[in-house]
């Protein structure tokens, strides 16, 4: 990857060894901590993923976060959604909530929602009942034969269908939707459990520049109102979202801040084109 492509306004550089500070959110927001991990490492086989991390998103907050293949940003992710059990450290999201205690299902309950790098949708139903399926808070088909939709459900389907553009796709098969269409789609099956934190991982893999340009367009516009982690490769996409940005290098950070400052880190530089 080649960080000298990375360009954005100067904003102040931030170390990895700094304090937990306010980030600055979208407006409207106080910039609380909604998420907080501090000591957090875990290993596999002897292999140590996650290396006493330290790293902090303010409520409405849009953050990147990039780094080498192995730098542990889904062992990352695995951990603040219950998937994984660290060995050691604590993971904290709203208010005190102590997500180590909780299984999957209970993260998601609280208000954390995961897209995965490929959609998972159900392509044999309309997008309409994709989102119904969200909805419902119940992912089988045949709930929604037994549990109709309210008014204020079907009111949430049209708005979130606008929020991610597919609103005159919404009788369409889920099939007939290019990769991109399909990434959104997933996006809003996640807005339909109203969660206050989305970590979307790799979203723009694969997608036309005219569907990660709308990508980006609709990462932003959710900022504020939810708070959105974005783990991704493509720096021209990382660019286009002109948020702050944590590097992860062998489990912990290495370096964090506006883009222009991370890609005048020297270490950065080094880990990322091994000079």
């Amino acid at each position: 990857m080649n960080i000298e492509r990375i360009q954005s306004p100067a904003d102040q550089y931030i170390t990895a060894a700094a304090d937990k500070i306010s980030y600055p959110v979208a407006a409207g927001n106080q910039g609380e901590t909604l998420l907080l991990m501090e000591d957090v490492s875990v290993s596999f086989d002897g292999f140590k993923a996650i290396n006493n991390l330290n790293f902090y998103v303010n409520e409405g907050e849009l953050r990147c976060v990039i780094g080498p293949n192995g730098a542990g940003k889904t062992t990352m992710m695995d951990i603040v959604t219950g998937k994984t059990r660290p060995d050691a450290g604590t993971v904290v999201f709203g208010d005190n909530i102590n997500l180590l205690e909780m299984s999957e299902p209970e993260v998601a309950e609280a208000g954390v929602g995961r897209k995965f790098q490929q959609p998972t949708v159900f392509e044999a139903l309309s997008v309409f009942q994709n989102l119904e399926l969200a909805a419902s808070g119940n992912r089988s088909p045949w709930n929604l034969l037994r549990k109709p939709l309210n008014t204020e459900q079907q009111e949430h389907i049209q708005q979130v269908a606008l929020t991610i553009g597919l609103t005159e796709l919404l009788a369409a098969d889920a099939s007939v939707l290019s990769h991109g269409q399909k990434q959104w789609l997933e996006i809003g099956m996640l807005l339909m459990q109203n969660p206050k934190l989305l970590l979307v991982d790799e979203p723009v893999a694969g997608m036309t520049h005219q569907e990660m340009d709308k990508t980006a367009e609709l990462l932003t516009s959710l900022a504020g109102q939810h708070t959105v982690v974005v783990i991704e490769h493509d720096m021209d996409f990382v660019r286009s979202l002109n948020t702050r940005v944590t590097v992860l290098h062998q489990g912990s950070v290495l370096a964090e801040g506006a883009m222009r400052d991370i890609q005048n880190n020297q270490e950065v530089v080094r880990v990322y084109l091994g000079e």
